[in-house]
């Protein structure tokens, strides 16, 4: 057993080392023969607005915590402000560190129940429901995105390898559709149960033996979060509501750091430059904050787009992005060490702690 996991991690080792290749060799394409002086010359250009690029970033941390809040049953509900500073924090694993989302998503439940007297589950719990909106968010996002472009820019869609026409259209819906269907089991009754079963009956011993040790906490997952849904119907479609309003004020991020970098883009082309990120970001996961992966989508879509002298452009507006996003971790870090809570101490007993924690979970 222990040489195939050495095998397999070695095989996923190789993967990820091609297909960060891939990207260092699209970037050294764009940005080989770059002059770095032009690209500090169209920031420094911003002037004293610059400060402004950090504005909507704040407001999507506070869209995500207001979508977060709604789905905590626990009376009186946290304060807002407190669960601010848990999504700073937290946020900060995420973009900093490699496969950050498997340290950042068990440390929300911890901090919630040390900082606002949350019990452990609840706060998976709502976790996991906020989770999941903000995902089915995002891929409402990518879609609006993705048909922004094949409508406004035919050309550029299809050299992002869409289809024009009904084709297109259909095939980025079924996508979707697929997606949403699939975030969403949860919410429709006891799916993922339904499906753990069907898959136990694969005659495949490793297999059987793994889900007939995850079947339990899956049961008590789908109780969870389908009453959630079905009892809190407002809330739950508010918490909705909010992660997508979050999504859109990363467009809006995109837009204003475009203008103060003397370009003059339109709306549609600041969502589809996110929307590709965002699935570049979600194919190479393992990647710190999608680092290298969002710089490809934003270049090659900003010299799609035909900006002037886009290759400049585009290199100012990533060292913008990436000093906003860097300036939030040190800020994230900052919330760790004045709570006087150390994230990487007791990582594994605190993943440990969570994990079994479902067990109390009660609907």
């Amino acid at each position: 057993m222990g040489g195939k996991n050495r095998r397999s991690g070695l095989v996923q080792g190789l993967v990820r080392l091609a297909l960060a290749g891939v990207l260092l060799a699209f970037l050294w394409h764009y940005f080989s023969g770059l002059d770095l002086s032009l690209v500090a010359l169209r920031i420094s250009a911003s002037g004293f607005a610059l400060p402004l690029i950090l504005l909507p970033y704040a407001l999507i941390f506070l869209a995500e915590t207001l979508a977060w809040r709604l789905t905590i049953r626990h009376t009186p509900g946290p304060g807002t402000g407190k669960l601010y500073l848990i999504r700073v924090a937290t946020d900060a694993l995420l973009y900093s560190i490699p496969g950050g989302v498997a340290l950042a998503e068990p440390m929300r439940p911890v901090l919630l129940q040390k900082l606002c007297r949350i019990e452990l589950t609840e706060g998976i719990g709502s976790s996991i429901i906020t989770k999941i909106n903000i995902a089915v968010a995002q891929a409402l996002f990518i879609f609006m995105g993705l048909i922004l472009v094949m409508v406004f820019y035919p050309g550029v869609s299809l050299q992002l390898g869409v289809a024009e026409g009904p084709a297109g259209y259909l095939s980025v819906g079924f996508v979707l559709l697929c997606a949403i269907g699939l975030l969403t089991l949860p919410f429709s009754g006891p799916r993922l149960t339904q499906l753990v079963r069907l898959l136990s009956r694969v005659p495949v011993a490793p297999m059987r033996k793994l889900i007939a040790k995850a079947e339990p906490a899956v049961h008590r997952l789908d109780n969870h979060v389908g009453r959630f849904a079905r009892d809190h119907t407002a809330r739950f479609v508010g918490s909705l509501l909010f992660g997508f309003a979050g999504w859109l004020l990363i467009g809006v991020e995109t837009y204003l750091i475009l203008q103060l970098l003397g370009a003059e883009p339109t709306f549609t082309q600041a969502i589809a430059l996110e929307s590709v990120a965002s699935i570049l970001r979600i194919v190479f996961f393992f990647i710190p904050s999608g680092l290298g992966a969002s710089e490809v989508g934003f270049v090659t879509l900003m010299v799609a787009f035909g900006f002037p002298d886009a290759i400049t452009l585009a290199a100012a507006y990533i060292a913008l992005k990436r000093l906003k996003e860097g300036g939030w971790v040190v800020l994230g870090y900052f919330v760790f060490w004045v709570v006087g809570f150390n994230p990487f101490r007791r990582t594994r007993a605190l993943t440990s702690e969570v994990a079994e924690a479902p067990s109390g979970i009660v609907a």
